[in-house]
């Protein structure tokens, strides 16, 4: 019997052994076959110690979690404890066989039409059922774009002046307030979603850019999904411009690709924020070949700060930081070479990378697989539904935005 399996047997006898009257069970019993019968009855009945049931819940899918709720008192309590919940978050996180993961998929159709599935499936099925999802904010003709993800929240930028924290487990979400930037043609705003370890507050940045003025700062504000309210900061350092709209979330930072103007030229820098101390600094990259490459886009997969490019137009060349900040860390991960007459399109990701060494990125509004060890590509089927315009991993969890 599965867990889940288990548990629900366990809740539900305990419920149903509430609902005896006590004056049956105070009276003597008229026979002996009625009392044999109560006793092989009451027999199966377990007793699991609470840290057992702890262990045993905290591994479960968000989607059982929700239905234990209505168990008993004790499950609708402990389900909703915040030490319960950061014991799941990060067995969650921290899974090996990435059962929690899911990736989010924006479709490529005029209405703005989002759907899920499972990151385990797409690499071991031949063919995978996506889930609708119902986006909280309803507009129907407008595509708005995945910022990222956080602990298994999921940021929206609205029209570039606000954004949408959406937990999709728990269809739970938050908008925040409008930023009231003083917006006209040729501005854009980088946003970033990130944890401050320090205060255990969930924040967006906003990095607001105006390149009409040659030397205006771009001027910054950090949401606290706490406080529910946008406050200025520190500008983005000066001769710096994020091109990259998303910020990505490692160790504490959110770190954009940016330009830093140079005489005639232009430089490709790393641009780090950290989100207790709002702080800048810069990383360094690999040394990589600049001559030969597209412009450097960031990533994160396994926790880990990513850089991504075209090399030559032959390869999408992936580097890795295993330890965050340090140089001397950045490796190669995989050089991805491009299929025949590739066209206008280059590789968007990498999403995910399995335990073998599979990738998970995306070509010409499709998921595809690369594995390494033999060079070879895999299509992942996914039923009702083709053409994804963007997409975004994230972890089932217990994090709602309303309880901040």
């Amino acid at each position: 019997m599965s867990s889940q399996g288990y548990l629900r047997r366990i809740g539900f006898t305990r419920k149903r052994e509430r609902l005896i009257n006590p004056m049956d069970r105070a009276s003597p019993l008229p026979s002996t076959s009625v009392q044999n019968q109560t006793v092989s009855e009451s027999l199966p009945l377990p007793f699991l110690p609470n840290e057992l049931v702890v262990e045993i819940l905290s591994r479960l899918p968000v989607k059982s979690l929700l239905q234990f709720r209505c168990v008993c008192k004790s499950w609708m309590s402990l389900i909703s404890d915040p030490y319960f919940m950061k014991k799941h978050l990060h067995l969650s996180t921290r899974s090996t066989h990435f059962t929690h993961h899911r990736i989010i998929l924006s479709a490529t159709t005029a209405e703005f039409h989002l759907k899920s599935c499972y990151v385990s499936s797409l690499f071991n099925s031949p063919s995978t059922v996506c889930d609708d999802l119902n986006y909280p904010v309803k507009n129907k003709f407008r595509h708005d774009g995945i910022i990222g993800s956080c602990n298994g929240l999921l940021c929206f930028a609205i029209k570039g002046d606000c954004v949408l924290l959406w937990n999709p487990s728990m269809r739970a979400s938050k908008k925040s307030p409008p930023l009231g930037n003083n917006w006209r043609p040729g501005c854009f705003t980088a946003f970033g979603l990130g944890y401050d370890h320090v205060t255990e507050d969930y924040k967006v940045v906003a990095v607001f850019c105006d390149p009409n003025e040659i030397y205006s700062e771009c001027k910054v504000k950090v949401y606290s999904m706490a406080t529910n309210s946008w406050r200025k900061i520190q500008d983005f350092p000066h001769g710096f411009l994020p091109y990259q709209n998303s910020g990505k979330f490692v160790s504490g930072t959110l770190n954009w690709a940016a330009n830093h103007p140079v005489g005639s030229t232009s430089l490709w820098v790393i641009v780090s924020l950290d989100l207790h101390k709002e702080t800048y600094r810069e990383v360094l990259p690999p040394d990589y070949e600049k001559e030969d490459c597209s412009t450097p886009t960031l990533g994160v997969l396994q926790e880990c700060l990513c850089m991504n490019y075209d090399y030559k137009k032959t390869h999408f060349v992936v580097w890795m930081m295993k330890d965050y900040g340090i140089r001397e860390s950045w490796f190669k991960l995989v050089s991805i070479p491009y299929l025949p007459n590739p066209e206008d399109f280059s590789y968007s990701g990498p999403y995910y990378v399995s335990e073998n060494g599979e990738v998970l990125l995306m070509f010409e509004f499709d998921l595809i697989l690369y594995d390494p060890r033999d060079n070879s590509f895999k299509y992942p089927r996914i039923e009702s539904g083709k053409g994804w315009f963007d997409a975004e991993v994230y972890v089932e969890t217990l994090v709602s935005p309303m309880k901040h």
